[in-house]
């Protein structure tokens, strides 16, 4: 095995060659106490890093479905690591920052692998663990007092510290900490959005790439202490102190009791405590506060589609669905849905069972994601970052679709899909995502060979076009976004209790 040995300012690591790369797993960039803020770690002599840390601990996610529950030892508190892999420990490449989503209950940084996002590209790939549920989004300010102010964000400032790290050190393993993205899916984009409310994320990345999530997930010091309740009431403690010693599995059980309905996605997520996210986070977002640089951002044309395949009764079960998603915020899911049935009978003289289907899978959709990635493509455009849009159109256009043929399914999707020519199908779609995803990351620009042309998201005069907008599908384009693209009715976060 060839070592190689790296220098960083927290100590000495040791990584290996793995193909292309040279590999540096489970670098321990903190440590936390049970609900604290994350320190910086600092070690001595030389840290072996050619295994994987830590997990966060987790309930294990439904999908994929695994034959063997995976092992426990994989897990651990101790989980604040990260992994580089780097094409030229000499160069000063790009470096690209890649946050796992999850539902900010699920997933680690060994959910991608650099072959699949990296390929034959050159920039410096930086993938990190976060503390997830009850550890990383559960707000204690109310129970425990002053100290666990900031409990409701562990997760968030764990990946800010992470940040931090990779902008002190990447300089060593080859990479440009001027020249950094961040990417996420679902989870991973919200929680970038959100990271964008903070003063620190102008210094520690200039680009982002954001896949179905934005800034949605911010909740309220309300809305969190409702969850909180709603936890400690599965807990069974008299005394909310013995979360603080309690057994981990102990912890993990409540939090599969709480999020038992499959419409748990919203349930944890960063809170605006005061303290990391201002209480005055909407006014933030929409000024010059906020974040700017260049951003790639979309989402999917049917994210919550596959409701309507795996649920024959969809219209009857829809308005417990948006309940369990959106909280108070169903009743104008609701609303919309009843208004757009009407319209479609004022249009098509009928409404049947499988358009009211359809409805439901936009409303919720829309409320779920798109809304929220259009709303900040505009922010952006307007406070002068350069933006470009997406809408993933290729059917069936479901959540995060375009990174997973991006970056995933490099074998076409052929674990779910048994059709040659639609796997075939899938890779073309895949390959032409691919290359303006890894054009952004390198240059900053999404347009190059075998990518069709595509122009910034901007409020021209010219209404054709006016907010274009590139549409991934089997013969990708750009096109104006329309303007009645998305539903609006929603306040800025998507769950209130």
């Amino acid at each position: 095995m060839e070592q190689i040995i790296v220098q960083t300012k927290q100590g000495t690591v040791s990584g290996k060659k793995e193909g292309r790369f040279a590999a540096f797993k489970g670098i321990p960039y903190g440590k936390a106490e049970r609900f604290r803020r994350a320190e910086m770690y600092r070690w001595d002599g030389v840290l072996d890093c050619t295994r994987f840390g830590k997990k966060a601990p987790q309930i294990p996610a439904p999908f994929p479905p695994r034959e063997e529950p995976e092992p426990k030892e994989n897990f651990g508190e101790d989980c604040l690591n990260l992994n580089i892999y780097t094409p030229d420990i000499d160069g000063s490449l790009p470096v690209l920052v890649d946050i796992h989503g999850g539902a900010f209950q699920n997933g680690s940084n060994q959910d991608h692998t650099p072959d699949h996002v990296v390929e034959d590209k050159d920039f410096v790939y930086v993938n990190l663990n976060y503390r997830l549920g009850v550890f990383g989004y559960l707000y204690l300010g109310h129970i425990l007092g002053g100290e666990y102010q900031t409990s409701g964000n562990n997760g968030l400032t764990d990946q800010m510290l992470a940040l931090r790290w990779v902008h002190e050190n990447i300089r060593a393993f080859g990479g440009d900490p001027e020249r950094v993205t961040v990417m996420g899916a679902s989870a991973g984009a919200k929680s970038i959005a959100a990271l964008m409310l903070l003063p620190e994320s102008r210094t520690y990345f200039s680009q982002i790439l954001l896949s179905s999530g934005a800034y949605q997930c911010v909740r309220s010091e309300e809305t969190a202490e409702k969850v909180a309740k709603r936890y400690f009431e599965r807990l069974k403690t008299d005394d909310p102190a013995e979360i603080l010693t309690m057994d981990t599995d102990r912890l993990l059980e409540a939090q599969k009791e709480l999020c038992a309905s499959g419409e748990s996605t919203c349930i944890f997520g960063p809170v605006a405590d005061g303290a990391v996210i201002p209480y005055d986070w909407e006014k933030v977002l929409h000024s010059d506060r906020y974040w700017s640089g260049r951003a790639l951002v979309g989402s999917c044309r049917g994210e919550l589609a596959f409701y309507k395949f795996i649920d024959p009764d969809l219209t009857e079960h829809a308005p417990a669905i948006a309940e369990g998603l959106f909280g108070l915020n169903a009743e104008t899911a609701k609303e919309d849905y009843e208004r757009l049935c009407r319209e479609a009978v004022q249009k098509n003289g009928t409404c049947d069972e499988e358009a009211k289907k359809d409805i439901w899978g936009k409303v919720l959709s829309d409320y779920m994601y798109r809304t929220y990635s259009s709303r900040l493509a505009k922010i952006l455009e307007k406070n002068g970052s350069t933006v470009y849009k997406y809408s993933m159109e290729y059917a069936p256009a479901i959540h995060c679709l375009d990174q997973n043929l991006a970056f995933e399914t490099k074998d076409g999707g052929e674990m779910l899909c048994q059709d040659e020519e639609m796997r075939q199908a899938n890779l073309r779609v895949g390959q032409v995502i691919f290359e303006a995803y890894t054009n952004f990351i390198c240059t900053g620009d999404p347009n190059g060979a075998g990518v069709p042309v595509w122009d910034r998201y901007r409020d021209t005069q010219d209404g054709e076009k006016r907010y274009l907008q590139m549409c991934w599908d089997t013969e990708s384009k750009e096109a104006p976004e329309p303007e009645d693209d998305t539903l609006s009715g929603f306040p800025e976060q998507v769950y209130r209790l």
